[in-house]
């Protein structure tokens, strides 16, 4: 094999993997192989290896599996996707151990001590984790998104608003023709690893939070905001203070209004997150209003690859009064940009992305973020949570 191909393991085949990961590997196949696939699932993963030409042999049901074979010299991996259900740090940990470079789907963590335990391994083994691990925040690798960071570094902000229509995840993936759920995974498999999660959450927003915040927490504010905090960290530095926040709706997961101050200064901003069963179409806008007009970013379904993001931007013109124009990037995708990144980061380079010490920063948001719904529903939480302090 040309030492020009990265070999990568994809970890967890689900939806993401499925409609993304996998297509756009086997589209790329001139700079990078299928090394290996993940899943709890042996059905699972014997289906994809078979839709995607990986042996047998290159085929596990855990990571330590994989870490193993490499161990050994029976497999070659230059890089992971790992794009797992929840927390992503310790597997993540494990990999870079073993000498895989990372590209770790949202959230990298559910809680700051997990990214403490990152960090403490990277400096005791003297690593610069930023030449190792990204985390897929896509968005920061849209083409769109580059272009508004440019013009946003000429003007002075006064607002900026978020908004995202979110209907069932099913009707965002219906074309991607998901394989059916397997149902073969044993419960004892699944139950210890169930635990160790509730376990990171109990020690980050607290064991006595009810149920429905948790939730939020685990599932919305760092299951879906948090592609909107680490867009906005990318873009113009970072969210600040959390002033108030709220959730309300028939069901869950409802509908989610934060707003807050930016880090840097004083300038306002607000999401409003809304999952709603019938919408028709997913919709997120990310409006950043200034002096002199405003930039906007139109995306669409994030699982669709190839549809384009939308780069609106308004402003004076002296002939034509008020001029709104708006950019699309046809050929580029974002998912394909991060995939690069990552076989940069395995040729040694440092790619711009998202990596743990931004990751902590995003943590912490969404802690301050759950904090205000609790206190919006007039919880108080645990004062030895993370997130209390």
């Amino acid at each position: 094999m040309s030492a020009a191909v990265t070999r990568v393991a994809v970890i967890g085949l689900g939806a993401i993997s499925q409609s993304v990961h996998l297509p756009l590997l086997r589209r790329n196949a001139e700079a990078f192989a299928i090394a290996a696939l993940v899943d709890l699932s042996a059905a699972r993963t014997a289906d994809m290896g078979a839709r995607y030409g990986v042996p047998s042999a290159r085929r596990f049901t855990s990571v330590d599996e994989l870490v193993a074979a490499t161990a050994a010299g029976d497999l070659d991996v230059d890089a992971a996707i790992l794009a797992t259900t929840g927390s992503h740090a310790g597997d993540t940990l494990r990999l870079v151990r073993a000498g895989i470079r990372v590209l770790a789907e949202k959230p990298l963590a559910y809680s700051l001590a997990e990214l403490d335990e990152l960090t403490a391994y990277g400096r005791e083994a003297g690593l610069d984790l930023r030449d190792w691990v990204r985390v897929g925040y896509m968005k920061e690798y849209d083409t769109a998104s580059l272009r508004a960071k440019e013009l946003l570094a000429d003007v002075t902000l006064r607002a900026i608003d978020v908004q995202v229509m979110h209907p069932l995840d099913g009707s965002q993936l219906a074309y991607a023709r998901l394989a059916a759920p397997t149902g073969d995974v044993p419960r004892d498999t699944i139950e210890p690893l169930l635990a160790a999660t509730a376990a990171i959450v109990d020690g980050a927003v607290g064991s006595d939070l009810p149920v429905d915040l948790r939730t939020l927490y685990t599932n919305v504010v760092l299951g879906s905001i948090v592609h909107d905090v680490g867009l906005l960290r990318s873009l113009v530095g970072g969210l600040g203070e959390v002033a108030f926040a709220q959730h309300w709706g028939p069901k869950m997961p409802g509908s989610v209004h934060v707003r807050g101050t930016l880090a840097r200064d004083e300038t306002p901003w607000t999401v409003d997150w809304h999952y709603i069963d019938g919408y028709p179409d997913y919709q997120e806008t990310v409006a950043f209003h200034h002096e002199a007009g405003s930039i906007e970013l139109v995306f669409g379904v994030p699982y669709v690859t190839n549809l384009p993001t939308i780069l609106r931007v308004t402003e004076s013109h002296p002939e034509l009064g008020i001029r709104v124009s708006e950019s699309r990037w046809m050929q580029q995708e974002a998912f394909e940009n991060e995939l690069y990144a990552l076989a940069a980061l395995v040729r040694g380079e440092r790619p711009d992305g998202a990596s743990v010490e931004e990751s902590v920063a995003d943590v912490r948001v969404g802690q301050r973020i759950i904090r205000a719904l609790a206190v919006s529903k007039g919880h108080a939480l645990d004062p030895s949570a993370e997130a209390a302090q």
